[in-house]
């Protein structure tokens, strides 16, 4: 008799070890895995396109844009322009960190240089400047 029971506990034993390892590796191989932390989206270039209104008596001949506070100036926006007293011509200044606000230098036809700092063009598709 007690080699029956003991056949029945050895044809169980691997029957039930069997279920104790899939029952522990179940819920956890059917768990996916944590989500990666997620990242900011990087910031996204911008062209943006103003229309620059000379209000004051003399010519701006030459617009230069750098991000606020940096010294790397664009090249010439004007190009071959000139944005005579009370003219209107458009300007398209390339933002490629999407920093929006940008120091404008204005070479003027006598010479002189304004200029005006932390201008945001993304609030404004406008600009009229005055000295």
């Amino acid at each position: 008799m007690n080699d029956r029971i003991h056949h029945h506990a050895l044809a169980v034993a691997p029957l039930f070890g069997a279920l104790v390892c899939a029952v522990a590796a179940g819920p956890a191989a059917a768990q996916p895995a944590p989500a990666a932390p997620t990242q900011a989206p990087a910031a996204v270039a911008s062209l943006h396109v103003v229309k620059l209104t000379n209000s004051g008596k003399t010519g701006i001949t030459a617009v230069y844009v750098e991000p606020a506070g940096s010294q790397d100036l664009s090249d010439d926006l004007l190009g071959k322009q000139i944005a005579n007293a009370g003219k209107t011509v458009t300007l398209k200044v390339r933002d490629p960190n999407a920093t929006c606000t940008f120091d404008l230098q204005f070479l003027m036809d006598n010479g002189d240089t304004v200029t005006k700092k932390a201008v945001n063009l993304c609030q404004t598709t406008v600009y009229a400047f005055t000295p």
